[in-house]
């Protein structure tokens, strides 16, 4: 105890332990002179000034946990559908990932992305903001592909996925053809696949394919056969109406006998040339007496 001029008394208390004990309670480190750098025998940190956050490592990992702002760059990302088979009358939900440059993965909602697609708008109407894809309503008679674009920071993925037209009666009629035409999708009568609506000898199921109007009876698939100038060993076939890109094969057919015919693929032929709405060939050798045609229509 010491009083100092003043009449202050002063207490100096002293604190002695041994060597021994302070190794036991002290970690060995090293710290540089602006204290942003700390090392161990199990760690290195450099540390932002004053210790709000900075760069752990421990083996071969790094951990940037603690950072104010994390900077990081997006290195790819990965788009997708669910489901990657949409039916007319659904959506699909479109989604992402992305890898970024430390390696760590995001998840990504369809409203984090830009989307767009070459296919809009057959068969992809429209896709929101939110990433809801929305399909064609209609004139859709094969399942068909389209390609989706997500973008995010830079980087650009695609994906494909397939439209397609249900058949809830399973009779090879899509359920939005005859919503559109009879306003129902029941196979009853007179809407069966087997019914003709209109009279023609044309049923419901062909005029589907050949897209045509079940409830017009001018509406009908017309096989037409002339003559050829100068030609007398040739025939001139037109059909029509002719449907251009939404799916349906056309082949032209023949028989020499229609008890009991067998149809075989006309080979002989030349064409077809098409304006678009009907086609042209040219059977280069009708020489039989009785030579019968057709032309069959299907669908993939």
């Amino acid at each position: 105890m010491k009083v100092n001029s003043l009449g202050l008394t002063v207490v100096v208390l002293r604190a002695l332990c041994s060597t021994a004990f302070a190794q036991t309670v002290i970690t060995t480190s090293t710290i540089d002179g602006g204290g942003l750098h700390a090392t161990s025998a199990n760690y290195a940190m450099d540390g932002s000034l004053g210790g709000i956050g900075g760069v752990s490592s421990a083996s071969a990992d790094t951990v940037k946990d603690g950072y104010i702002g994390q900077l990081t760059e997006v290195v790819s990302i990965v788009v997708t559908a669910q489901p990657n088979s949409v039916g007319i009358g659904s959506t699909a939900l479109l989604s992402g990932t992305a890898t970024l440059d430390d390696s760590t993965v995001a998840s990504l909602s369809g409203s984090d992305l830009a989307w767009s697609s070459p296919n809009e708008p057959y068969p992809v109407a429209a896709i929101s903001q939110s990433g809801v894809l929305t399909p064609v309503t209609g004139n859709l008679w094969v399942p068909t592909p389209a390609v989706v674009s997500g973008y995010y920071r830079g980087v650009t993925s695609n994906t494909t996925l397939v439209v397609f037209a249900p058949d809830g009666n399973n009779d090879g009629i899509a359920d939005w053809w005859r919503l559109a035409y009879f306003g129902t999708t029941s196979s009853n009568s007179p809407y069966c696949a087997t019914c003709d609506a209109d009279g023609t000898g044309q049923d419901n199921l062909f005029k589907y394919v050949a897209g045509l109007n079940p409830t017009n009876p001018a509406s009908i698939f017309v096989l037409k056969i002339t003559p050829v100038a100068g030609q007398p060993t040739q025939k001139m076939l037109t059909y029509d109406p002719i449907l251009v890109g939404s799916g349906q094969v056309y082949m032209v057919q023949f028989t020499t006998n229609l008890v009991g015919a067998s149809y075989a693929a006309l080979a002989t032929m030349s064409g077809p040339t098409t304006n678009g709405a009907q086609a042209n060939v040219i059977d280069t050798q009708a020489t039989q007496t009785l030579k019968f045609y057709r032309v069959n229509i299907s669908l993939p």
